[in-house]
């Protein structure tokens, strides 16, 4: 009797604690959630997925585009390039002055243009402006009339193909002129003021020495030449040089129309003798801002197809010596030592 007894209370404590353990492992039925901290939401925070998120920053506005603007009452000068475009120092010579929202006016050579035709388009992209240099970089003033305007033809040729239009502002070679290339061309013919020689130094430190060493460049004209590694590097250094000092890069145009007063025209010359009797005006002249329906070099034709480069596939510059000269007996432009360079 007491085996059975004890038997029977044994298996009564078994099912108890079996019942305890069920008991214990059941998830409760109001309170389960909090007995699982790690996978349970956080009532005690707001329900982001019901508030729609966390609010998200409104995204920065774009900058407004660069708007450029000229004070023709302001210190400016015009920084010109000759001998271009070069398959290499253009490029850099552009991103400097796109860097700085600075413009330039680049007297290419026509044969050139025809061998790399590239960098004309992004010239009229920045605003810079785009004129020519004759097309085979010979002393004008030395060829008969026709062969002058065959040159000239032969270089607004390749202006058109490259850019849509041939420019009417010409920079003789050498700054060698006489009548006939003074006022029989058509088209506007224009020197400069001040060469520092960079073609023939070739040292970058050298012609930003030149410059910075200038008292007053108001007014200016600047000759340089895209084809030389230095004068990239001392174009890097000037940009920003200039601007500092208060001056306003501007095209030769700009130039001419604000500081003295003049708006080119075919047949005009202005070299040597102009710049050193005309100081500024006190009537310049209003630029029309440029059309966005019409191409920046002045043209409405499209552009055509690059000439085909020979049959080494490789272009470059062609090199200008800068030869021994003499004024002709029709030159009448009395020119300073080192104009004749360009």
């Amino acid at each position: 009797m007491n085996h059975l007894f004890s038997i029977a209370l044994s298996l009564l404590i078994l099912f108890s604690s079996t019942s305890c353990i069920g008991k214990a492992a059941a998830p409760e039925e109001d309170g389960g959630a909090e007995a699982n901290p790690i996978s349970a939401p956080d009532k005690s925070q707001p329900d982001t997925a019901e508030a729609g998120g966390p609010e998200e920053t409104p995204p920065a506005a774009p900058d407004e585009p660069y708007v450029r603007t000229v004070d023709p009452s302001g210190p400016m000068v015009a920084l010109t390039f000759d001998d271009g475009p070069h398959e290499i120092y253009t490029d850099q010579i552009l991103d400097v002055l796109e860097e700085n929202h600075a413009v330039a006016t680049f007297f290419e050579v026509g044969r050139n243009v025809a061998g790399f035709p590239a960098p004309l388009a992004r010239m009229a992209e920045l605003g810079c402006e785009i004129a020519s240099h004759s097309n085979a970089h010979r002393d004008l003033s030395k060829m008969k009339k026709s062969a002058l305007l065959a040159d000239l033809d032969t270089a607004d040729a390749a202006f058109i193909a490259a850019a849509g239009a041939a420019p009417t502002l010409v920079r003789p070679p050498y700054g060698a002129v006489n009548q006939t290339v003074k006022y029989d061309t058509g088209r506007t013919l224009i020197t400069w003021t001040i060469d520092p020689q960079d073609w023939l130094s070739q040292d970058a430190q050298a012609v930003v020495s030149y410059i910075q060493g200038l008292q007053d460049l108001d007014g200016e004209i600047i000759l340089l030449h895209s084809t030389y590694e230095s004068t990239a590097q001392a174009v890097a250094v000037l940009v920003p040089w200039l601007q500092e000092q208060g001056y306003q890069l501007v095209t030769v145009t700009e130039l001419m129309a604000y500081y003295y007063g003049e708006a080119l025209q075919p047949g005009q010359f202005y070299g040597y003798t102009y710049f050193s009797t005309h100081g500024r005006t006190d009537t310049p002249i209003q630029l029309p801002a440029a059309s966005e329906d019409e191409p920046d070099a002045g043209g409405d034709s499209e552009p055509e197809e690059a000439p085909e480069e020979g049959p080494s596939g490789e272009w470059t510059p062609t090199p200008v010596p800068a030869p021994e000269w003499t004024p002709t007996p029709e030159e009448t432009d009395t020119t300073p030592p080192g104009w004749l360079t360009a």
